[in-house]
């Protein structure tokens, strides 16, 4: 009962920003395993049940990181030009050795 009132007395317990950090946590969680499953699935009908299921947590993770982005609750730091330049030469070389 103690902890009861203490929460009643004003104790804030999670804020907005903790509940919604959790839930993008969580939603990050969820993509890497759909995706693993993805990959490792051997039906193709499963394959794309899980397909369909990780663009729906793709697009919940993108809105719920929207709604932090608006908030100022997450700011990524822009990458900059040459960075950018460098990994997408590295991902076409690997894309070329692969294919």
């Amino acid at each position: 009962m103690t902890d009861l009132n203490v929460r009643r007395g004003g104790d804030p317990g999670f804020s907005d920003r903790d509940i919604v950090q959790l839930l993008l946590d969580q939603h990050k969680l969820a993509i890497s395993c759909l995706a693993k499953g993805a990959i490792e699935a051997s039906s193709p009908s499963l394959r794309q049940g899980i397909i369909n299921s990780l663009n729906t947590h793709l697009k919940h993770q993108r809105d719920i990181w929207e709604v932090m982005n608006r908030k100022g609750w997450y700011q990524p730091a822009m990458a900059q030009t040459q960075d950018v330049s460098r990994v997408r030469d590295f991902a076409t070389s690997v894309q070329q050795q692969v294919f």
